[in-house]
């Protein structure tokens, strides 16, 4: 989940009256700047893997010109094991993130007609806030696939599931909770070049929301930054590097 709060126009047909009114609700004056944030779904899961790479060779790239997700077997993951790999690598992302996004950024402006660029030919990019949030135990196709139509029918039947997990609408509120959280806490900044200044950067340490609070206990893996720099060379940037163009040096450290 992303969200850039922000006082720009709204894109709804509401009167001038209504913009005007769900601008103040956010930021107090037009030249006000509410920090952007991401919003990664992870899990109590990521708690059972020690690395995303548990189980497969150590050069993915270089076996057989494979990437990392042709690697993975094609058979069901009844253990659930590289669910939370994946959820592993999830927050592993956001620890480079973090480390990336964590502050007023001049990036180098790849298009000359692009408009309010400055003389060195930069544009001064926001800090962004990265929060990973586990929403609790929900009640889930993908958990109710796992456990079977048995215990399905029997959680129920008895009211169980009801009592014992969150519906899908109360897991999402949960995970967007991190949102007003942070944005009924803060000030909007009024610097006049779009960033915060030095005391509003978002921290570089990890954000962990649990069941709609901060402050949930995370393995230490999560947020090793050697592990998140490997997962992004070895694992995401061999998918997306042919469909996005990534900015040279991206995710080293």
């Amino acid at each position: 989940l992303m969200t850039n709060i922000n006082n720009g126009p709204s894109t709804s047909a509401s009167s001038g009256k209504e913009e005007s009114e769900a601008s103040s609700s956010s930021c107090s004056s037009s030249s006000s700047f509410c920090m952007p944030m991401i919003i990664n779904v992870g899990s109590s899961a990521h708690l059972r893997a020690s690395s995303v790479f548990d189980g497969y060779a150590n050069d993915i790239n270089g076996e057989h010109g494979k990437s990392f997700i042709e690697t993975i077997p094609d058979i069901p993951d009844s253990d659930l094991s590289t669910y939370a790999q994946s959820k592993l690598a999830i927050m592993q992302f956001s620890t480079l993130l973090r480390h990336q996004l964590g502050s007023n950024r001049r990036d180098k402006i790849n298009n000359s007609n692009e408009q309010h660029v400055t003389n060195d030919e930069t544009r001064l990019f926001p800090p962004v806030r990265i929060i990973d949030a586990h929403p609790g135990l929900v009640w889930t196709p993908l958990l109710r696939n796992h456990i079977g139509n048995a215990a399905t029918d029997m959680l129920q039947k008895t009211g169980l599931a009801n009592w014992i997990y969150k519906c899908p609408s109360e897991g999402a509120s949960a995970i967007v909770s991190a949102v007003d959280y942070y944005t009924s806490r803060e000030e909007p900044s009024k610097s006049s070049d779009c960033g915060a200044s030095t005391e509003e950067m978002p921290s570089k340490e990890q954000i962990y929301f649990v069941n709609g609070r901060p402050g949930g206990y995370a393995a230490s893996e999560s947020r090793d930054l050697d592990a998140s720099s490997r997962l992004w060379k070895e694992v995401i940037l061999p998918e997306v590097e042919d469909l996005v163009k990534v900015p040279k040096g991206w995710g080293a450290e």
